[in-house]
């Protein structure tokens, strides 16, 4: 190996055929973004698999269109039993789409995501009278 075979990392020293020049740039700068797009993946995965169920989906919209309600009628709204709606709700706080407040013995459901909020818009979910401006 000569001297300027070691100064220069294998990915530099690469001559690209004819037509591929260009694309060296575009794949350095893509491996990039992937790179640093890396540590925020697992949180986006998990809002992603949340809103990918019907029935989670369905609980964004009614407490989208009825903040605060707790789990009983937020159940009765969808169809869903108390206990279904409570598994849905607890996957839907673990990945922070949602949040619990305490009311003496009720828990009152509210959007707690900004980007979720904006993609219940784009799918058609308005706001009731009972939706706080904003």
């Amino acid at each position: 190996m000569t001297v300027v075979e070691q100064a220069v990392p294998p990915e530099a020293a690469r001559v690209a055929p004819p037509g591929e020049a260009a694309a060296l740039p575009l794949e350095q700068t893509a491996r990039e973004a992937v790179a640093s797009a890396r540590t925020g993946m697992p949180r986006a995965l998990a809002r992603f698999a949340a809103l990918s169920d019907p029935t989670r989906l369905e609980l964004l919209v009614a407490i989208h269109a009825a903040p605060g309600a707790p789990v009983k009628v937020l159940a009765a709204a969808t169809g869903l039993t108390p206990n279904t709606t409570t598994q849905a709700l607890a996957a839907l706080r673990a990945c922070g789409l949602v949040e619990r407040v305490r009311d003496g013995r009720l828990s009152r459901w509210h959007l707690a995501d900004d980007t979720a909020h904006e993609l219940l818009h784009q799918l058609g979910a308005g706001h009731s009278p009972l939706h706080p401006e904003h």
